[in-house]
């Protein structure tokens, strides 16, 4: 019986804390009367929007990245989240804004060979975790990623404390400069984001990379599950060696039947007259790098042979004749 008033009694303080969070929690909204909404003035830059140069990207927030607003970017571990974020910088750079990357899990230097491998030039990287210092960061840029939530600190403060210091920090931070924020956070075993839910009620985006049901490995859905200004929508793409490739995106859609499998594709290069690289870019619409990764695999499986290197090589189909045996020549 004691126990069980312990467990209670502890269920209880943390239930209250929770609820305490959530009560105190302060995104530097000025409390008001009734305003009559004809009378309420909207600020400019509500109608302002940040260009990534990614079409596809741009009409996900709503034509265009709002300034001052707060993102959170969910995924597991491999899923992209990375080369999202720096594809999209690299674009808002190209658009003349002040961007950077501050990471706290990779050196500057693994995420310069990631940007290499993107092609990405322009945006500004460095290694920092402390709150207060990567707040201070905003001030100076138009857009700042945050990787990740999970590896801030903020002195001696910890647990629910931390991460409510931080968030809010961060929002605030964002409205006060105009300096959207990408908060990339960790996901959970089961799919959840890493904290509490007080994380996701305190931005104004909350943005997810998973992968797509019944599809190709590489295929990505991007979902704005949450946008305050803008759709709630998601998009479809593929995620190859040199980034994100946009070009086949297809919009809420979950009828991925019609969609060319790894497989189909496989089996109707097999079915060409003349197989080399350069055809199988041209005939299904590929970039070079997954016509060379499914020609490998033909070779692997040995369905084709390769003659020649690079761009010139050729490939044969090889047919294996299935003989009868006969138990009588025995």
């Amino acid at each position: 019986m004691y126990i069980f008033y312990f467990v209670a009694k502890i269920s209880f303080h943390f239930l209250k804390n929770q609820v305490q969070y959530m009560d105190n929690m302060n995104l530097q909204l000025d409390k008001t009367k009734f305003v009559k909404v004809s009378d309420v003035v909207i600020p400019e830059v509500f109608f302002r929007r940040m260009k990534t140069n990614i079409q596809e990207v741009d009409a996900l927030f709503g034509d265009g990245i709002l300034p001052g607003s707060s993102v959170t970017l969910t995924a597991r571990a491999g899923l992209g989240k990375t080369t999202l974020m720096l594809q999209m910088l690299e674009g808002l750079s190209l658009n003349g804004k002040r961007v950077g990357y501050c990471s706290s899990e990779e050196s500057i230097e693994q995420i310069a060979m990631t940007c290499k491998r993107l092609s990405v030039a322009n945006i500004q990287l460095c290694n920092e975790n402390n709150i207060d210092t990567i707040s201070s960061f905003m001030d100076d840029l138009d857009v700042l990623v945050v990787d990740s939530f999970q590896g801030l600190e903020a002195g001696k403060l910890a647990g629910r404390a931390l991460e409510k210091y931080c968030i809010e920090k961060l929002v605030k931070r964002a409205k006060e400069t105009e300096c959207t924020v990408f908060i990339i956070c960790h996901n959970t075993k089961t799919g959840q984001i890493k904290g509490s839910s007080l994380i996701l009620h305190a931005v104004d985006v909350t943005m997810s990379i998973e992968p797509v049901k019944d599809a190709e490995a590489n295929a990505r859905r991007i979902v704005l599950s949450k946008n305050r200004f803008g759709p709630a929508i998601d998009i479809e793409c593929y995620i190859e060696y040199s980034g994100y490739n946009f070009s086949t995106v297809v919009h809420d859609s979950d009828d991925v039947d019609n969609k060319p499998t790894k497989a189909n594709i496989k089996k109707a290069i097999l079915a060409l007259d003349e197989i080399n690289l350069t055809t199988v870019i041209g005939k299904f619409n590929l970039d070079a790098s997954k016509a060379s990764f499914l020609l490998r695999e033909l070779v692997l499986e040995g369905k084709l042979a390769k003659e020649g290197r690079g761009s010139k090589a050729t490939y044969t189909k090889l047919y294996i004749n299935i003989v009868p045996s006969d138990d009588n020549s025995k």
